[in-house]
């Protein structure tokens, strides 16, 4: 059964790659720890990610699933625009799963923790 996580639980940030990070003290059913290789996230096998404006969807294998509610205030646009064309870019976006508000910027110390749960998800292909 997909997870429901709402707008004051989520944070988008920019950088080299897109991250998704979403506050939840649930366990998301099959998506992997946070691990690194070289510094950068393992893809997230079997998940996918339909990323949107005023909501987005981390599809995971079987029933397993994350919603995510999206931007309502007209000040978030033109920033949750960028977000979603960096995420077309890249092809996808890393998605942080962490039990609590926090910094999340340095990834190696949230990989050595193994509380955050996640990786790089590749965005849903799209036909035309």
């Amino acid at each position: 059964m997909p997870l429901y996580i709402p707008r004051e639980d989520t944070g988008y940030l920019d950088g080299a790659v897109p991250v998704l990070v979403l506050v939840s003290s649930e366990t998301i059913e099959r998506l992997p720890a946070f691990q690194l290789d070289a510094g950068r996230p393992l893809l997230c096998d079997g998940w996918e990610l339909l990323a949107g404006l005023t909501a987005s969807v981390v599809d995971g294998p079987g029933d397993s699933g994350i919603f995510v509610e999206g931007t309502v205030r007209p000040g978030q646009l033109e920033e949750r625009i960028a977000w979603l064309e960096a995420v077309d870019r890249a092809g996808g976006a890393v998605v942080l799963v962490v039990d609590s508000h926090g910094p999340v910027d340095d990834w190696a110390a949230l990989a050595a923790d193994e509380k955050a749960r996640g990786g790089f998800v590749r965005t849903v292909q799209r036909a035309g």
